[in-house]
């Protein structure tokens, strides 16, 4: 289809809806055009082209543009969407990058897949928006409203996300790596095995919050981060070390501590259960009676780590150093992984418990 010009547009979105019709623009080359105010109510925008497009004010509640190129045309900036109402507009695969939303209508979207990075999306109203899996790279989301947002697996990285509502949000497994989220709301929110290296929270909310899984190395946090105190001990632990540190009885389930430095560490009857301990050294710890059921300890540093009596059912010692380590009544099965030609009957374990 050739480029349309606005007039042509209009003319288009009359027929249309004279017909009972939403208008049909699939496909359409509409780059460069300056469509603000217009009524695109329920359009079929599927893989328009859109780029450089000024569609400030415009209604594009519950249109269709899946696949639709609204990437700005010549840099940051061409593309505009200042306030426009997209409410349950369908984006899945979408491309706005470098595109202006501020202020803009997103409640209930779907921009699953979407291309964001560099996007200006400060001050929208997003909630029960999905992005997920969305490429939010460097995006601007300062004072955003993302509650309840669906942002599990998406990209974050070096994005500001500064005072922004994040509360009750999915954001298992995103990608938040040096994301600016000082001030920022996270109440109740879900941040399982995300990504938070380098992230700043300083400032900011996590009250429900569950860690596990995350990610922490370099997590900028401050007193006036409000975040529980069970994983404000992970923090510590992967963060300021654990050398020598009373730490029996604590809670570790499902944490990310892989690399933290635990050497010497008491950790007797801790729970470490499905703990990610990949590369930490723990080295003359001790582990009586910790529970390590399917702990990650892949490459982990037990020297002469005291493992008596330890519950080590599903988990995983590929490559693991157990040089002297004491394994005496170490609780065991089929599922546990091994290093490599470890003798199980020359290091002295006592027994197997065939099932868990």
């Amino acid at each position: 289809m050739a480029k349309l010009v606005r007039d042509e547009i209009l003319e288009m979105i009359k027929t249309a809806r004279a017909e009972g019709e939403p208008p049909n623009f699939s496909d359409a080359d509409l780059s460069r055009t300056d469509l603000y105010y217009i009524d695109l109510n329920k359009a079929d925008l599927t893989w328009a082209n859109l780029s450089g497009v000024d569609l400030s004010y415009a209604d594009l509640r519950w249109a269709d543009l899946s696949g639709a190129n609204l990437t700005a045309y010549a840099g940051p900036g061409e593309t505009i969407l200042v306030r426009t109402s997209l409410e349950g507009a369908d984006l899945r695969g979408a491309s706005l990058c470098g595109a202006i939303l501020e202020g803009a209508n997103l409640k209930k979207a779907n921009l699953s897949d979407a291309t964001l990075k560099w996007t200006d999306l400060s001050r929208v109203s997003m909630g029960g928006a999905s992005l997920r899996a969305a490429n939010l790279r460097r995006a601007n989301l300062n004072k955003a409203h993302l509650h309840r947002c669906d942002l599990s697996r998406a990209n974050l990285q070096l994005a500001h996300l500064v005072e922004a509502d994040l509360s009750q949000c999915d954001l298992r497994s995103a990608d938040l790596t040096g994301a600016n989220l000082s001030g920022a709301n996270l109440n109740g929110a879900a941040l399982v095995e995300a990504n938070l290296n380098w992230a700043n929270l300083r400032g900011a909310r996590l009250g429900g919050v569950s860690l596990r899984g995350a990610s922490l190395s370099g997590t900028l946090i401050d007193a006036t981060t409000d975040i529980e105190q069970a994983w404000l001990l992970v923090w510590e632990i992967v963060n300021l070390g654990a050398v020598e540190r009373d730490l029996h009885g604590c809670d570790l389930q499902r944490a990310n501590l892989s690399k933290a430095n635990l050497s010497r560490a008491n950790l007797q009857q801790a729970n470490l259960d499905k703990s990610d301990l990949f590369r930490a050294d723990l080295s003359r710890a001790n582990l009586r009676e910790a529970n390590l059921r399917g702990a990650k300890l892949f490459r982990t540093d037990l020297r002469g780590a005291d493992l008596r009596g330890a519950d080590l059912l599903g988990a995983d010692l590929t490559r693991a150093n157990l040089k002297n380590a004491d394994l005496r009544g170490t609780h065991y099965n089929e599922t546990t992984i091994w290093p490599i030609n470890f003798d199980l009957i020359q290091t002295g374990v006592g027994r197997t418990i065939l099932s868990p």
